[in-house]
């Protein structure tokens, strides 16, 4: 027969495992901590990249209404992109130093 103190060691073990094994199981389970808090950290850097993405697509929608509405916009980016010119206008190029 199993003596008190054997008994107590015993169940303290089977405690331990179950404690464990529920521990791991929270942790890393696919609804776990662990996963959870990888989920959390990658939300947020796609709401910080959607934001970003939204701002740049209203800088264009602006550059859109500029380009659709103004002659003067259309010429300046021929002129700087393209280095088009009028007749008769000579083009001087300024290298930076």
């Amino acid at each position: 027969m199993p003596s008190s103190r054997e008994k107590i060691d015993k169940r303290r073990a089977i405690i331990l495992i179950i404690a464990a094994v529920t521990l791991a199981y929270t942790l890393f389970d696919t609804r776990g901590l662990v996963p959870r808090l990888s989920l959390s950290m990658e939300k947020t850097s796609l709401q910080n990249k959607i934001a970003l993405l939204r701002e740049q697509n209203t800088s264009i929608q602006k550059e859109i209404v500029k380009l659709q509405t103004s002659d003067k916009e259309i010429e300046r980016i021929a002129r700087e992109k393209y280095f088009m010119h009028r007749n008769g206008e000579k083009i001087i190029k300024i290298e930076p130093r």
